[in-house]
């Protein structure tokens, strides 16, 4: 393995000098005109535009499902990398790159001490509800938080309507598998720029007036430990523990925020043992706002919910990178897929043995799920959706995207990541791709219930709970 990835480094090194020689020798374009939050040289740039576009080329799960060539884009990134002057823009575009992958494991995940990472925000959560972007809370007693902007809607930023400056100043550099969950990423990190930077903009306040505001982006700067946020939270996914067990009279509610560290299943377990001691009339699990993690982890809470002595797990499609094929291709249909970089395999469902001492639950299960549901949370949720009298879902549609990326290293120990892996539903093998998980029963919080702190979503669990047993 190690002799492979020697091998493919000094071929894209050869391919960068390449590139180089046979770029028209300007002094304009040569000249890196460094600043403090530059670190990269041309070269360099290049090169990581290039390690990127190699590997989604060849492992990207996803490559059949571009509705572009990979190859001209490829091209096209080219320019504008080579005309980039500092750091903060080479980054921009190699994330533009890969945001038209439409994959939220596909992109770059760490940058180097170059200025790019130091993106802050301001003392303010803002929100994507119902095709606008609104002010749902502020930091308490911070000199830039205004409580008259809580509830208004976002109108204008930096001189352009909200809408417009979503398109071009934070979308193109979101990536995501759907829509949905690259606005709702939009409406967080709205505000979001480079620390000590301003942010003017118009908000129409909820009595109707018209308000400006000129924000400074220091939340990273003046964070404390006692930091309190206005209107505070209700809702149990807010906690900043892994695991967490409540009680809602009788009803225990499991908020599970995390599937890692792997010492996340002795905490599971330790909640399922309490749960079995208390004979509760219904069990909530609420995984929104989970990011994932791993696999293994997930699993053991899928055994909570079958009486059988294993599980079912996903099966697997991934790429197949032939140089035989690819050259058969040229002229014999039955490589054509090769040659288009498009040959899969399917992997079968994995079948885990549960251990000894798990006891699956035997009252009413309710799931809750949203758009922050991610990754090895879906990889839990893709293995129950088929199952024979499975949970209920509530909530909202999950993000869509479930892993197994690889990692890129880039120049300056910055990295990417690819997603190699597209999951089949365990029972059906139908390919999870192109959505989320879609709840039985949708609810969504609107404007008012961010603002009151009503957990809509958990009250809607209950409810069908109760109805359930009575």
């Amino acid at each position: 393995m190690k002799n492979r990835k020697f091998l493919h480094t000094q071929i894209m090194k050869r391919f960068v000098f390449f590139i180089l020689a046979i770029i028209p020798f300007s002094m304009e374009i040569f000249s890196q005109n460094k600043t403090d939050r530059s670190i990269n040289t041309l070269e360099e740039k290049i090169y990581g535009l290039s390690l990127i576009w190699s590997e989604v080329k060849y492992n990207f799960v996803n490559i059949d499902n571009l509705d572009f060539d990979l190859d001209s884009l490829y091209r096209e990134t080219m320019k504008r990398v080579i005309e980039t002057q500092d750091d903060i823009a080479y980054y921009k575009e190699l994330s533009c790159f890969m945001n038209k992958l439409n994959d939220a494991h596909t992109e770059l995940i760490d940058y180097p001490e170059s200025g790019y990472e130091e993106t802050d925000y301001p003392n303010y959560g803002t929100k994507y509800i119902d095709g606008k972007y609104f002010f749902i809370k502020y930091k308490k007693d911070c000199p830039y938080s205004d409580p008259n902007l809580l509830g208004a809607e976002i109108i204008e930023i930096d001189g352009l309507p909200t809408q417009q400056y979503v398109e071009k100043n934070v979308l193109p550099y979101i990536t995501g598998s759907t829509q949905r969950f690259k606005l709702n990423q939009a409406g967080r990190i709205l505000l979001n720029g480079l620390q000590g930077s301003s942010i003017q903009g118009k908000a129409q306040c909820m009595d109707g007036c018209i308000k400006t505001f000129n924000i400074i982006r220091n939340g990273e700067a003046i964070r404390r430990e006692d930091d309190v946020w206005l209107p505070k939270e209700e809702c149990s996914y807010y906690s900043s523990k892994a695991v967490t067990l409540n009680w809602k009279n009788d009803i225990a509610i499991l908020n599970i925020r995390r599937f890692i560290p792997e010492s996340v299943c002795n905490d599971i377990d330790k909640a399922m043992t309490e749960i079995h001691a208390h004979r509760c009339k219904g069990v909530i699990i609420d995984l929104r706002g989970n990011g994932g993690g791993i696999t293994d982890v997930a699993w053991r809470l899928q055994m909570y919910l079958t009486q059988a002595d294993t599980i079912r797990s996903f099966g697997a499609q991934t790429r197949i990178n032939s140089g035989y094929g690819r050259a058969q291709g040229n002229y014999r249909k039955e490589y054509e897929d090769f040659h288009l970089y498009k040959a899969y395999k399917n992997e079968p469902p994995e079948i885990v043995r549960k251990p000894k001492g798990i006891k699956a639950l035997n009252c009413p299960v309710v799931i809750l799920i949203d758009n922050g549901s991610f990754s090895a949370c879906e990889d839990f949720l893709i293995n129950i959706y088929e199952m024979p009298n499975r949970p209920i879902l509530i909530g909202e549609e999950t993000a869509g995207s479930t892993g197994a990326p690889l990692v890129v290293e880039l120049p300056h120990e910055a990295q990417a990541r690819i997603c190699t892996i597209r999951p089949l539903f365990p029972y059906s093998m139908k390919p999870f791709l192109g959505k989320g998980i879609v709840p039985d029963i949708e609810v969504i919080p609107t404007l008012d219930d961010c603002l009151t702190g009503r957990d809509i979503v958990i009250q809607k669990a209950i409810d069908l709970i109760n109805s359930s047993i009575n």
